[in-house]
């Protein structure tokens, strides 16, 4: 019974811990996307706005991948 519980608190725990990193990823990310792009249309280069839709692309595809780890039709 107690090899259950603690199953139990460790799979909360790891899903817990594994949504705040990515919540924490997906904001910095964007964060960093917006404020480049903010720099490289402030007479920047094109470097600034190619680096900040990297970030952008990055947020997308964590998006869309954890969308394809929810949603069992994708497997």
């Amino acid at each position: 019974m107690q090899e259950l519980i603690m199953q139990e608190v460790t799979g909360f725990a790891t899903v817990l811990i594994t949504a705040v990193v990515v919540a924490g990823a997906i904001a910095t990310l964007y964060s960093c996307g917006l404020r480049l792009w903010e720099k490289g249309s402030d007479g920047g280069s094109a470097v600034l706005r190619a680096v900040s839709v990297v970030c952008f692309a990055a947020c997308v595809a964590i998006v869309l991948f954890a969308l394809w780890l929810m949603i069992p039709i994708f497997h």
